[in-house]
């Protein structure tokens, strides 16, 4: 085709290929420039000015574990990167799909943050929790999980102690079904009749119209929380929490 078109329309044909590649390249270049600064922008902002605790619970899940060793439970999480950082900032980074490791309260710490792995919420990732708060409990002698979340419904309260878990109760109450229930229950749970989806008893239609069962809820959530180790609703309250930075990673 070049051979039947004039010399001087070649010369322009050639330029404008080369202009069209020069072209592509500094677009190129100029996307993934754009790529970087967009992922620096998502990099993690937190603050390290010490500040006062800030209340959370709500839809959210954490980990209370009875230690002050911070980048030791960074390491058993496998949290890669992460930054010194105030409630505020903290809690903020937890919501925001992160994990925030809270200063000392009273004898606990709180790994906080809907940026966990594993959540408790099917059965999948509740075997793999188990292991986690197992593995936890093993190494600073008690740890409790905790999550709650009023769309789906979702309440689940967890205790092991030396390495062995002893207590499972999780519910998703949009389905109306239970996903664990294990060991006997505790002292923070007396009186109440939980409705258990995998009872015997549940076999039988009837059970589900029964109106003496207790279905749970977000507060019932904390006020387990509160007796077990940490309500993460009353730390405004706590004159017991170190003054101190926590950690805040995703």
């Amino acid at each position: 085709m070049l051979a039947v078109i004039p010399k001087k329309m070649k010369v322009l044909i050639i330029i404008g290929i080369v202009l069209l590649i020069l072209v592509s390249i500094w677009y190129a270049k100029k996307t993934g420039a754009n790529s970087e600064f967009h992922n620096e922008q998502k990099a993690l902002v937190v603050s390290d000015t010490i500040d006062n605790p800030v209340d959370f619970g709500y839809k959210m899940v954490w980990i209370a574990v009875k230690t002050n060793q911070k980048n030791r439970l960074a390491e058993i999480i496998n949290l890669k990167k992460f930054k010194n950082a105030n409630w505020e900032s903290g809690i903020e980074t937890a919501y925001a799909d992160g994990i925030f490791i809270t200063p000392q309260v009273g004898e606990w710490t709180l790994i906080i943050g809907n940026g966990l792995a594993n959540k408790g919420d099917d059965q999948e990732n509740m075997a793999e929790l188990e292991n986690l708060l197992n593995a936890l409990s093993a190494e600073f002698g008690e740890a409790q999980f905790f999550g709650t979340h009023r769309i789906v419904e979702f309440h689940c309260w967890m205790k092991s102690t030396n390495g062995k878990m002893k207590r499972i109760y999780s519910y998703v109450g949009e389905s109306m079904e239970n996903i664990k229930v294990f060991g006997e229950p505790t002292k923070a749970e007396e009186g109440m009749k939980l409705f258990n989806s995998l009872s015997k008893e549940a076999e039988n239609e009837a059970y589900f119209e029964r109106e003496d069962l207790d279905f749970a809820d977000e507060i019932m959530v904390m006020n387990i929380a509160e007796k077990w180790s940490v309500n993460p609703t009353k730390l405004s309250e706590r004159t017991d929490i170190k003054n101190e930075l926590g950690l805040a990673g995703k």
